[in-house]
């Protein structure tokens, strides 16, 4: 009998490419949504996905009618479009913390958490995303919980609130100048497809982990913010004028990010698409 996966963010970048490969491997799956969200394209994937409202009441009825295996959480809310301080809080640690309680109260086997990499006081969204990784660390006597911390993915069709969306976009468009900092810090980018592919690594080694376990997930190597906007010019062969240092750092910038994946090769998962790789791909996606 295939196992029942609660998901949550399946209608954002990152949930809804893995509910697709998760689909392909046979898994029931139970969405959590806002009520607002639209979830046609995820209608088109499958009739026998089952949708539920993100209050108690649905989440109570979803494991009324669902004997859960496994939540994989994915949804997020940065603040990058001016939302308050109670609705980052709401979205990061409020309501995964609602799903974490009543995976306590069914016995749930395993919570895989999209965290993050940021240090805890970096914006409200690392504030938030950290106490929530507390929380499972607190619980994990009860139910062994992976916390992934993300690095800065990207790939096609991306939000372009995002910065390597957001870069390609402007320079597709020959935007006439783009102002940025002096582009010195230190980012760890993975591209789509590999994150996706160490999400698969991680439930089909799912029972190689006890407890609370922190899990970093990037390429494992670093690139100046500088070195990869002037990349994606070069790739996209724009015209637009890279002003570095037009705009200053922001308060509390992280200089360096980076993830030691060890552990994930360690269960036989590498990263197979370099930067340039990455960046042709994506940048192709924009003139389709």
């Amino acid at each position: 009998m295939s196992k029942n996966i609660i998901i949550t963010g399946a209608t954002g970048y990152l949930g809804f490419n893995f509910l697709k490969k998760l689909l392909d491997i046979g898994f029931n799956i139970c969405v959590v949504k806002r009520e607002t969200s639209d979830i046609s394209k995820i209608k088109l994937l499958s009739e026998n996905i089952k949708f539920y409202n993100n209050d108690e009441i649905s989440i109570a009825q979803m494991f009324d009618e669902n004997e859960i295996y496994m939540i994989i959480h994915f949804s997020t809310l940065y603040g990058r479009k001016g939302e308050t301080i109670f609705q980052i809080k709401e979205a990061n640690l409020d309501f995964p913390l609602l799903l974490l309680k009543y995976a306590l109260d069914n016995d749930v086997r395993y919570f895989i958490n999209t965290g993050t990499s940021l240090p805890y006081l970096t914006n409200q969204y690392s504030l938030f995303k950290n106490q929530f990784s507390e929380c499972l660390e607190f619980f994990s006597s009860k139910i062994t919980t992976i916390n992934i911390l993300l690095e800065h993915f990207y790939g096609p069709y991306d939000d372009n609130s995002k910065f390597i969306s957001s870069m390609i976009s402007k320079m597709s468009n020959n935007i006439l100048e783009i102002e940025l900092t002096e582009g010195t810090q230190l980012r760890d980018f993975i591209f789509i497809e590999d994150v996706l592919s160490a999400y698969l690594c991680i439930i089909s080694n799912i029972d190689k982990f006890i407890g609370f376990n922190n899990l970093p997930l990037g390429s494992g190597e670093t690139v100046t913010i500088r070195k990869i906007v002037e990349t994606i010019k070069e790739v996209s062969e724009s015209k637009s004028n890279l002003l570095f240092g037009k705009i200053p750092m922001r308060e509390n910038e992280l200089l360096c990010s980076d993830a030691d994946i060890s552990k994930l090769k360690s269960l036989g998962w590498y990263p197979k698409f370099n930067l340039n790789e990455g960046i042709k791909l994506t940048i192709e996606s924009y003139k389709n």
